[in-house]
């Protein structure tokens, strides 16, 4: 099974494919719209190169990576992304799977910061609950600093490789729904 990746950044992409693909290594994942950044995926523009690549590579799933920027009842920004969410889901056939991280990407690597600790030697706690840390990539430059092996956000996909995937949906709850509606349209 073909399993498309459209994100923000080419980086978020390539590090959700990595968790992923350690947990689901039977599938085929392939990044979409590799020269995208930011907010493009809310321009028309972009929604028709996703259409366009879509109709090229052909895959059975399309999941959109999105970061909130916001926490998880910040109604106005979930309007936003959910709307362009449903636009997405109708040029790919409606087959996309929405993975909206709560704030940013980097909590997913707070859900497992024992990974992060042992390759920056930090000593970053575990959060309890990792959605609502405002930025957690500041929380991760911030100790990685200190420790003096610097965090930088092109280092996601190398991290995300590394990444205990039970522990990330133990420890992240809107990771583990995204888990849960994946396998079910797996199954």
């Amino acid at each position: 099974m073909k399993i498309g990746l459209v994100g923000e950044a080419p980086g978020d992409t390539g590090a959700i494919k990595n968790l992923l693909s350690r947990n689901y290594n039977n599938l085929d994942f392939i990044e979409l719209l590799q020269r995208i950044d930011g907010s493009m995926l809310d321009n028309k523009k972009a929604i028709r190169q996703v259409r366009r690549e879509f109709e090229i590579e052909r895959p059975d799933i399309v999941l959109v990576i999105r970061d909130l920027d916001s926490h998880e009842k910040d109604g106005k920004k979930l309007k936003e992304r959910k709307d362009t969410f449903s636009r997405l889901n109708s040029i790919v056939d409606k087959k996309a799977i929405f993975l909206l991280n709560i704030y940013e990407l980097e909590a997913l690597i707070l859900a497992d910061i024992q990974t992060f600790n042992k390759k920056y030697g930090c000593e970053v706690e575990q959060y309890p609950d990792p959605m609502k840390v405002a930025d957690p990539k500041e929380v991760l430059i911030s100790a990685s600093r200190k420790a003096g092996k610097p965090f930088d956000v092109s280092h996601n996909p190398e991290i995300f490789s590394l990444l205990n995937f039970d522990a990330v949906k133990n420890n992240c709850r809107y990771f583990a729904l995204f888990v849960k509606q994946f396998n079910k349209v797996l199954a």
